[in-house]
């Protein structure tokens, strides 16, 4: 799990001339429960995760970004990163996607579609399973070890929740309406 802070340790390849105002993340994208309420998404705002998403403001692609905890009752079996970009990161571009995901999916990564989003994947022999997916400028990142839920439910859950949601704004080029 320690992993899903990767984001936070991305931005090594863009400069800012003048630094803006952070650009919030929405908390609201995030649900309280998913999955008939069996997974419960708990916000980490201790000081060092609230730090991670700052360590280099000024050479950083990641405008802001929220760690949830993803627990069944007291086990963390997961988290859920979301983290918006810059005004200048372009995530229409292919080539920025991919470079903001290299970091984060290592190994032999796949594309599915989940409730008509395009999210990439790789999944571990240890069992860890990560998907990634983007909005309007937004990155996002669950992470998922368990027994019981697979990755694909869990990244599904939280799309289909985030769908309904007027703070959602979907990339036209990655997602399809079903």
């Amino acid at each position: 799990m320690a992993a899903a802070l990767l984001v936070a340790a991305l931005a090594t390849a863009c400069t800012e001339q003048h630094q803006a105002a952070p650009r919030p993340v929405a908390t609201v994208l995030a649900p309280a429960t998913v999955l008939n309420g069996d997974l419960q998404l708990h916000l980490n705002a201790t000081r060092e995760t609230v730090a991670a998403f700052h360590a280099d403001d000024k050479r950083s692609l990641i405008s802001d970004g929220k760690l949830w905890e993803v627990r069944r009752n007291d086990r963390l079996v997961g988290t859920l990163e979301i983290a918006t970009v810059k005004p200048s990161v372009d995530l229409a571009r292919s080539s920025v996607r991919e470079h903001m995901t290299a970091p984060i999916l290592v190994g032999a990564t796949s594309t599915l579609r989940l409730s008509g989003q395009e999210v990439s994947t790789v999944s571990r022999s240890d069992g860890l399973s990560t998907f990634v997916w983007f909005g309007k400028g937004l990155l996002e990142v669950v992470q998922l070890k368990d027994q019981v839920v697979t990755g694909p439910q869990l990244a599904q859950a939280v799309i289909d929740y985030q769908h309904t949601r007027p703070e959602w704004s979907p990339l036209p080029q990655l997602f399809t309406p079903q």
